[in-house]
């Protein structure tokens, strides 16, 4: 018998969003390689495949906790976010305002902004469900205090 994945809610917007991120930021990263982003940061080739691969895999296994509910993925998620959206901003962003003829033109430039949008929302997500799951914590902890309490031990 197969086994469906359900996600409803919070956690299928955060998982729906993570995935979508990877179909701007696979684009955007292999146009890095193309332009020699990891060089000017003293990387080679190799090493930055390397390390944009371990990225991308802890990005999925991010995902696929976030989508079993488990606060791990969403910690995961609210990482990987900041470090799309501070990454784009610190790197790209005043090229992106200020160039008129930036990389492949307005298809480079929505990149860019498409991966500050994600990151701004995989991290609001990531931290509401954060919030959400320590709050529930909490109320879980109370209940069983209360019936502790009542039962006398």
């Amino acid at each position: 018998m197969k086994r469906r994945m359900k996600v409803a809610g919070a956690p299928a917007a955060l998982v729906a969003v993570a995935l979508a991120s990877f179909l701007v930021t696979l684009p955007h990263s292999v146009e890095d390689f193309i332009f020699g982003v990891p060089a000017r940061f003293g990387v080679g080739v190799l090493t930055g495949a390397f390390l944009l691969g371990a990225g991308y895999t802890l990005h999925a296994l991010g995902i696929v906790l976030a989508s079993h509910r488990r606060p791990s993925g969403y910690l995961i998620n609210l990482f990987v976010g900041l470090g799309w959206f501070f990454g784009a901003a610190l790197d790209h962003l005043p090229d992106v305002l200020f160039s008129a003829s930036y990389r492949a033109g307005a298809s480079s430039k929505l990149l860019e902004v498409l991966i500050m949008l994600f990151g701004i929302a995989l991290v609001v997500l990531s931290s509401r469900l954060l919030l959400q799951h320590r709050h529930g914590r909490r109320e879980h902890d109370r209940d069983m205090t209360d019936i502790r309490v009542k039962s006398g031990h």
